[in-house]
């Protein structure tokens, strides 16, 4: 997913000659997640602050990955792998050569999500977790058991990544979700026609993250603003108009 394109950025190293970035709006992760700080005594909360600020970066940065790495496989050539602040992209620089290709390639970011979010659920002994996201029946291993500050920080990333998974699979654009069902749709009608289509779901699909945000968390109120705003100026653009 794109929400920012001009962005100042820093390249970190190259990933198999791919340079991966990081752009200033990274600094608003540690900013949203500062009350952790304040849940615990620092010598508990300060690590795990310091684990989760690392993770959620692992957890972006793997999606990106993913997409990159299927894009390789399947000869469309990546330009620059960005972490921003609760979001990232690979940017390729060929079209897919067909629409399952595309489609295995967008699948493949929260497909690692996915995957991380299975590694650390299995490292807190497969809890149940409830829509709310509380967790019950917590068995985590010994070695996570023993120390507080590891545990609350695989706790929340597996929370995050299990947010990021169903987040990006929803029907709006620019996630993930958006842009694989409106080349689905669009196997049947007109690409234009599918994206209006995605676009109207995706403005509910913000709205309702906003609102659910609004009660909850700042970041998902936020994100589902941009998520609103985007779909609408693309459900209000002409109808040949290029879309996302």
């Amino acid at each position: 997913m794109n929400f920012l394109d001009d962005t100042p950025r820093l390249e970190l190293f190259r990933l198999a000659g791919i340079p991966v970035r990081v752009d200033i709006t990274f600094a608003l992760v540690p900013l949203f997640l500062f009350g952790i700080l304040q849940q615990a005594p620092f010598a508990i909360a300060g690590p795990a602050f310091a684990a989760i600020i690392a993770g959620v970066f692992l957890s972006i940065l793997l999606h990106e990955i993913g997409h990159a790495t299927v894009a390789r496989l399947l000869g469309v050539r990546v330009g620059e792998i960005l972490v921003g602040g609760f979001y990232g992209y690979a940017r390729m620089l060929d079209a897919p050569r067909s629409t399952a290709a595309n489609v295995a390639i967008l699948f493949a970011g929260p497909l690692a999500n996915g995957l991380l979010f299975l590694g650390f659920w299995s490292l807190l002994g497969y809890p149940e977790i409830s829509a709310r996201g509380y967790f019950s029946q917590i068995e985590p291993s010994q070695w996570i058991a023993d120390r507080v500050w590891l545990l609350r920080a695989a706790l929340t990333l597996t929370l995050v990544n299990l947010a990021m998974l169903i987040f990006n699979l929803l029907p709006a654009f620019p996630l993930d979700g958006g842009r694989i069902y409106r080349d689905l749709i669009a196997t049947v009608t007109s690409r234009a026609s599918a994206a209006k289509i995605i676009a109207g779901l995706g403005v509910i699909v913000g709205l309702w993250s906003a609102f659910i945000g609004l009660r909850t968390d700042i970041v998902l109120m936020l994100i589902g603003a941009q998520i609103a705003i985007v779909n609408w100026a693309i459900l209000k653009r002409p109808a040949d108009a290029e879309q996302m």
